[in-house]
C-alpha cells in the first residue's frame, strides 16, 4: 500500500502546477492537454529503450484495457470534473468526486469478486466524510444543485474510481510502463478532439512549456507509475482509493504551507478523519 500512498502524496502537488499555469495564462483545456501530452512523452522515452518492439501491444484485450484507462480515467474524467466545478462550484464538485471509493468497491465486487466487510464499509463511509471536510471545511458554496453538474460530478467520481479497476486489469496483462504509454496517448487524442485547445502558448512560451512538462512529470507520469506498480501488489482493489485519499490531505497542507491559505478547524478535522479511514482500511481484511 505504500506505493498507493506515495502516489496520493504526489497527486496532492497538482494545485501547484495548475495555479502556476493559470498565472502564466494557460487555459484549462491547454493545462489538461499538457499534463497528458508531457506524461506521454516521458513514459514513451522511458519505455522504448527498455522494451523496444515489445511496446507494441498485439493482444486486443490488453490494448482495450489500456485505452479505456486513459479514455475514462484521464480524458472523460477531466471533462466531467471541469463541468461539475463550473456548474455547481468547487465544494459540491469535490463531494461528488469523492464518491469514487464507492464506485471502486462496487466494481471490485463485480470484476474481482472482492467481499464487503463491516470494517471496509466503515472505512469507505468515514473516508468520504473526511475528504468532504478536508476539501470544503464544511462549507458549501452553492445554494442549489444544477442537474448537469450533478451528473458530471458523479461521472467524475465514477471515472476516478475506475482507474483502480482498469489499472489492475491491464497491469495483470502488461508492464506498467507500456500501460501508461497507451493510456496517456488515448487521453491526448481524446482531449485534442473534444476540447480543441489552442496550443500556441505551449509552443511559443518557454515558461508555460517548462511548467507543463513538470506537471506531466511529477503528479502525472511519476505518480501514476507508482500507482500502477502499487495496484500490481494489491489483492483488494476496493482499498486503493481510500489509501490514495491522502491526496486532498497533501493538497490542503501544501496550500497552507506554500500559498498561506487559511485552513479552518473543520479542514483539520477532515484531515484527521481521512487518516483514520486509511488506518481502518489498512487493517481491513
Amino acid at each position: 500500500m505504500k506505493y498507493i500512498f506515495l502516489a496520493g502524496l504526489l497527486w496532492g502537488t497538482i494545485g501547484i502546477f495548475v495555479k502556476s499555469l493559470a498565472t502564466l495564462g494557460a487555459s484549462p483545456a491547454l493545462t489538461s492537454l499538457m499534463r497528458m501530452f508531457f506524461a506521454f512523452v516521458v513514459m514513451f522515452s522511458l519505455t522504448l529503450p527498455k522494451h523496444g518492439r515489445r511496446i507494441i501491444l498485439h493482444d486486443p484485450k490488453t490494448l482495450t484495457l489500456c485505452i479505456l484507462l486513459g479514455l475514462v480515467s484521464n480524458g472523460i474524467f477531466n471533462l466531467c470534473y471541469t463541468t461539475s466545478i463550473r456548474q455547481n462550484g468547487m465544494a459540491i464538485a469535490s463531494i461528488l468526486l469523492y464518491t469514487a471509493p464507492l464506485f471502486t468497491a462496487i466494481a471490485s465486487r463485480i470484476a474481482f469478486h472482492e467481499h464487503f466487510t463491516p470494517l471496509k464499509v466503515c472505512a469507505l463511509l468515514v473516508n468520504i466524510l473526511g475528504c468532504v471536510l478536508t476539501v470544503t471545511g464544511g462549507k458549501l458554496d452553492s445554494g442549489s444543485i444544477n442537474l448537469l453538474g450533478l451528473a458530471a460530478g458523479l461521472g467524475s467520481g465514477f471515472c476516478y474510481g475506475m482507474a483502480a479497476i482498469f489499472g489492475r486489469a491491464a497491469g495483470e496483462r502488461t508492464d506498467p510502463l507500456i500501460m501508461s504509454v497507451y493510456s496517456y496517448l488515448s487521453a491526448v487524442v481524446f482531449l485534442l478532439i473534444f476540447t480543441r485547445p489552442d496550443i500556441t502558448p505551449m509552443v511559443s512560451n518557454v515558461k508555460i512549456a517548462g511548467v507543463g512538462f513538470l506537471y506531466g512529470l511529477i503528479p502525472t507520469a511519476l505518480a501514476y507509475l507508482v500507482y500502477y506498480i502499487g495496484l500490481g501488489r494489491v489483492a483488494d482493489t476496493s482499498r486503493v482509493p481510500v489509501i490514495a485519499s491522502i491526496e486532498p490531505v497533501s493538497a490542503v497542507l501544501i496550500g497552507m504551507l506554500v500559498y498561506g491559505e487559511e485552513i479552518g478547524t473543520a479542514n483539520f478535522i477532515g484531515v484527521a478523519v481521512v487518516l483514520i479511514s486509511i488506518i481502518i482500511m489498512a487493517r481491513a481484511k
